[in-house]
């Protein structure tokens, strides 16, 4: 049975068709009054997850350059300061050249001693500098001084000389994450950096025929290394030395006696430490118990090492003392170590900001990139906008012709 088509079928019709197209209409106009393609989530689903997807990368993006340009100019501040100690460094060496000179006399080298005091102290103040409240060369401290000093008068010349420094930051790089799962080390800690000498650790503990006891793990300058229940000292000593660290371990044998020992490969100062309860380190007499690195070596163990303080101060004394031998032996070999690697860290941070920039420049490249895809993803189309508004109107404007022809006829018309 056909449906019968009656003046009100016609009219509820031609309203359903109106409203569709002014809906059509009203849509196209706020796309190009707002400028958006998606007004609201309804719009285009997916094209909201895209945009929002855009616009979280967009700030994730944005906030990495922020980082990579506060760590900039953390690495122009060291590299600045490193600057520095390198001329320092360099004007020591030549007071250790004129006084291993035969030609200088004791009070000379008297008033030598007093420039390396005050160069010493110089230096001091460098190592110490801060950054944003932090300290630069502190590892990852953020508050107190990493470089302590202690000071002493001389008997023979009643002058104040700094007479011992010692480093109580840690051993852990500053490191800064530039870009997802990317982290850069910004920041070696000043127990490497302001380093002269290999670092030498003699257990004199006998530990022969020691295994370990328990499963447990060690810490050696920030890497885990897992010891298992069982291990013995040469099994101990191979972990280490697999470990790919600047550290090597040695078993010392003295009269039928073992001693297990550690040294470093390049200077810089031992990190060490017992984890999961373990007592490894402990039991073979390299670390006090309780204590944390970096100076928690065990009294009863044999230290050797030198930071460049430690050089300095020791040139100055050779100085005082009138030792031209140990200045143009001990003290020359020991300014050069130090200046060998002050350098080699300012080409590691020179390295270090060259791979910043690139990073930051890609990024930038990326805020472009995705701004544009953004932007095609939420934007209106402009061109094609403005042809489907042009044949939204011409449309309307012809149901509104048509239905001022249909909509007011009644009865009366077919009955003329």
């Amino acid at each position: 049975m056909n449906p019968r088509v009656t003046q009100s079928f016609i009219v509820n019709d031609f309203n359903v068709n109106l409203k569709s197209r002014m809906k059509e209409l009203q849509k196209t106009q706020n796309q190009l009054a707002s400028g958006y393609r998606i007004n609201l989530p309804s719009d285009d689903p997916v094209g909201t997850i895209l945009y929002m997807d855009y616009e979280h990368r967009l700030k994730e993006v944005q906030t990495y350059q922020r980082i990579i340009e506060d760590g900039k100019a953390r690495l122009n501040m060291i590299d600045s300061s490193l600057e520095s100690a390198t001329t320092i460094i360099q004007r020591l060496r030549e007071l250790a050249i004129q006084g291993a000179n035969g030609t200088y006399t004791k009070e000379d080298r008297e008033k030598m001693a007093v420039e390396v005091d005050q160069l010493l102290r110089e230096l001091l103040n460098i190592a110490n500098m801060y950054y944003k409240d932090t300290p630069l060369f502190g590892g990852t401290t953020v508050s107190d001084k990493p470089f302590k000093a202690q000071y002493k008068v001389d008997e023979n010349t009643g002058i104040e000389y700094l007479e011992n420094v010692r480093y109580m930051g840690n051993n852990q790089a500053r490191i800064l994450e530039v870009d997802r799962g990317e982290r850069v080390d910004v920041t070696p800690p000043g127990n490497q950096i302001f380093w002269a000498e290999n670092m030498e650790i003699y257990s004199t503990l006998n530990v022969s025929g020691y295994v370990a006891q328990r499963d447990s793990k060690i810490l050696v300058d920030g890497v885990e290394i897992a010891i298992n229940a069982g291990d013995n000292l040469e099994v101990i000593a191979n972990k280490i030395n697999d470990a790919g660290l600047a550290v090597k371990a040695s078993i010392q044998t003295q009269e039928g006696q073992s001693y297990f020992a550690l040294e470093t490969t390049s200077p810089h100062q031992i990190s060490l430490l017992d984890l999961d309860g373990g007592t490894v380190l402990q039991d073979l007499g390299i670390i006090d118990h309780g204590m944390y690195p970096p100076n928690n070596y065990s009294p009863a163990a044999r230290v050797f090492t030198g930071s460049v303080f430690d050089v300095m101060i020791n040139f100055r004394k050779a100085l005082l003392s009138d030792n031209v031998f140990q200045i143009g032996g001990r003290a020359v070999i020991g300014i050069d170590n130090s200046l060998g690697n002050l350098l080699k860290y300012r080409a590691h941070m020179g390295a270090v900001t060259a791979r910043l920039d690139n990073i930051f420049n890609r990024l930038t490249s990326d805020n472009v990139y995705l701004e544009d895809a953004k932007q095609n993803t939420i934007g209106t189309d402009i061109a094609k906008a403005m042809m489907d508004l042009k044949a939204l109107e011409f449309s309307h404007d012809v149901a509104l012709n048509v239905g001022a022809r249909i909509l007011p006829r009644t009865l009366l018309d077919f009955l003329r």
